[in-house]
């Protein structure tokens, strides 16, 4: 049975959160000066970097042109530069793979069957330090410090997911698109040839490196300066199996924490704010599925948010921004490659374990509320100036919203065009019936529609529906999605037209009553559905 009062205050919770994205982007357009105060606590780390925006005296990004020529300075012996496309502003979204072996393919790199952790910079182009992070980490793969861990690792580098953002120095792609929230959606042209690699090369573990508002709404309603170096979180969606998030929590975690602790560099559990005037409450993060972070996490990799204190504040304290991704980075990489063939093995059964599971699907929930010491320090002075703060944690969640998950879901021929893209964008396992078929099936009626911000950390519900089941006839055409297969609980929250951010809801421009999805039950006969 449907819990609509939890659906209520899921709503609410996620209204309190949601503007964390868009109130970022404003935070950005404004130039906070610091004083000498607040900078002296922020001084470089005693780590030398050759990278274009590092050089003595620079005092402006790196271009995409000297990020190119940076790449293509590397030497050849452990990487490999794959073009996987081109921005909507005709830049090169461009990957770098890295083996022992110097592989030269996605097929090369597979074939070796190590774990493959993923670093990824710069989702968001006013976020600059990740991807001179990426470039610097590039270096010690191709020829540095960490090399030696290419004997039981390969490593995939996006230097900068949104180039024509870091062109333009803001959030989003030239489309308006948060890059960042489109890992469920994979609408945008940059999300779709990155998932594309991803495809080829599933992730054990992976980085996504961003920078966090310093100022702004952090002074207008509590006074203070973000205090911290570093901000993160690991996935925290509630189907993210618990092996993957216990072995973020009790092994990467920590080692991320006890090597930037011996640089000096300060960390706190990720955290925004809205923009609105007198609106105080926080949230730990979202547990959006479409969040990239929850993605990679439903797919069975260990994946963590890595920010740094960087957006608004120009190129302040820019050497210790970038420090801080490399050295949680190099912890992460350093953890996954003592694990070696274990952190693989974790990988595969989590997988398997995904396409034999029975667990219900998980569509609303709400965050309970924690009572913080959120770090901040006085604008002016620089001194420590905490805060007692009210956060939405959502690392653990309760009142649930649940539905039994079914055999798979069958998609009307009318629809299939648009969806079966994304299915093969996550390596999923579909069929198209070559005639009808009879089966029962649970169809979706309609009961109201909401407009939702798909750019929202929680977004909420668009529609509310409930099932009816009926025996149906299924057009010749239709598309079948079994569920037992690895990403089941990705697929599952994609295609349920009610769970936040799905495909349905947010792709159809469709008033009908009756939506042309369906959820397959199963008989003892033919317990996998059509496809069999």
């Amino acid at each position: 049975m449907h819990k609509r009062v939890m659906i209520v205050v899921l709503a609410l919770a996620s209204t309190c959160a949601v503007t964390g994205a868009l109130a970022q982007q404003r935070d950005a357009t404004a130039r906070r000066e610091q004083t000498p105060q607040v900078l002296a606590r922020y001084p470089d780390v005693a780590i030398k970097f050759d990278t274009p925006a590092l050089t003595p005296g620079r005092k402006t990004y790196t271009t995409q042109a000297e990020l190119d020529a940076y790449i293509d300075r590397l030497p050849a012996g452990h990487v490999a530069k794959l073009t996987l496309g081109q921005s909507p502003g005709g830049r090169a979204l461009t990957a770098l793979l890295f083996s022992r072996e110097g592989a030269q393919s996605p097929a090369d790199i597979a074939a070796l069957q190590r774990p493959i952790v993923w670093l990824i910079g710069q989702q968001h182009g006013n976020e600059p330090a990740g991807a001179e992070a990426m470039l610097a980490l590039s270096r010690a793969l191709a020829e540095g410090e960490l090399t030696p861990l290419l004997d039981r690792l390969s490593v995939v580098v996006i230097p900068r997911a949104n180039p024509d953002g870091a062109a333009a120095d803001i959030r989003d792609n030239l489309g308006g698109a948060d890059l960042n929230r489109d890992h469920g959606l994979m609408s945008q042209p940059e999300t779709k040839v990155l998932h594309a690699l991803v495809r080829q090369l599933p992730p054990a573990v992976v980085i996504d490196a961003h920078e966090f508002t310093v100022g702004r709404r952090w002074v207008d309603q509590l006074g203070g300066l973000q205090a911290v170096d570093l901000m993160l979180l690991s996935a925290t969606h509630p189907m993210v199996p618990p092996r993957v998030r216990a072995l973020a929590r009790d092994a990467f975690q920590p080692a991320i924490e006890r090597a930037i602790g011996a640089h000096g560099i300060t960390s706190f559990v990720y955290h925004t704010m809205s923009a609105r005037t007198g609106d105080r409450t926080i949230s730990i993060g979202g547990n959006a599925p479409g969040i990239a972070r929850n993605a990679f996490g439903l797919m069975g990799a260990v994946s963590f948010l890595l920010e740094t204190r960087g957006v608004g504040i120009g190129l302040d304290s820019y050497q210790r921004r970038v420090a801080t991704h490399y050295v949680a980075a190099k912890a992460v990489l350093e953890t996954a490659a003592r694990m070696g063939p274990e952190l693989g093995s974790m990988q595969s059964d989590v997988r398997a374990a995904e396409a034999l599971s029975a667990a219900d699907i998980v569509l609303a929930h709400v965050s309970p509320k924690i009572r913080e010491a959120l770090p901040l320090i006085d604008p002016v002075t620089g001194q420590d100036k905490p805060v007692i703060v009210e956060m939405l944690d959502t690392r653990q969640v309760s009142g649930k919203e649940e539905r039994a998950r079914p055999a798979g879901y069958v998609i009307g021929a009318d629809i299939a065009t648009a969806l079966t893209p994304r299915l093969d964008l996550m390596g999923a396992r579909w069929c198209r019936l070559a005639q009808a078929q009879e089966w029962t099936v649970e169809r979706y009626e309609v009961l109201a529609r909401a407009e939702a911000d798909p750019r929202a950390i929680n977004p909420a519900r668009s529609v509310t529906v409930r099932l009816v089941t009926k025996a149906a006839l299924l057009p010749e055409g239709s598309v079948v999605v079994p569920l037992s297969q690895p990403q089941a609980a990705r697929l599952a929250l994609a295609l349920e037209p009610d769970a936040p951010g799905s495909w349905t809801a947010t792709l159809m421009d469709d008033d009908a009553r009756e939506l042309p999805l369906a959820r397959l039950a199963a008989t003892p006969q033919s317990p996998k559905g059509p496809c069999g």
